[in-house]
C-alpha cells in the first residue's frame, strides 16, 4: 500500500492514508487513525456518522483526496465504515448531487490488512 500511495502523490495528488490502531498508524507515511482523520466516534452504533461538515477543511480534504488507504480494516467494528460510508455520501453530495448511491460518496477506498483476523 505504500508504493501505491507514494506513486499517487507523487502526481501531486492527495491520499488519505488511515489504519485501525495508533501503532498501524505510525508505521505509514502521513497515516492517522481512521477514528482521528475522519472523525468517527468511539461508540458507534448502526445508525452512526462522522462528524465531518460539509463546508468544512475536512469535507474538502476529503473531496480532493483521489483514494483512501486504510490499514489493519478486517480489526474494525462494521458500523465504522457504515458511518463513513453515509458520511462521505452526505457531504459529498452537497458537492456533486450525484453521488448520493455510490458507496463511499464516490471515493476510491481500498482496505487493507490481515483478513483472517476478526473484530
Amino acid at each position: 500500500m505504500e508504493s501505491l500511495s507514494s506513486t499517487i502523490r507523487s502526481r501531486g495528488d492527495i491520499v488519505l492514508t488511515v489504519a485501525s490502531s495508533g501503532i498501524a498508524a505510525l508505521f505509514i507515511p502521513g497515516g492517522r487513525t481512521a477514528h482521528s482523520r475522519f472523525a468517527i466516534p468511539l461508540i458507534v452504533d448502526e445508525c452512526s456518522t462522522c462528524t465531518i461538515h460539509p463546508n468544512s477543511n475536512l469535507a474538502e480534504l476529503v473531496d480532493k483526496a483521489k483514494l483512501i488507504i486504510w490499514d489493519e480494516a478486517p480489526v474494525m467494528h462494521q458500523h465504522c465504515f457504515e458511518a463513513l460510508d453515509r458520511t462521505l455520501k452526505d457531504v459529498l453530495r452537497h458537492r456533486n448531487n450525484d453521488r448520493l448511491d455510490i458507496p463511499f460518496g464516490g471515493k476510491n477506498v481500498v482496505l487493507g490488512g490481515d483478513f483472517r483476523q476478526g473484530s
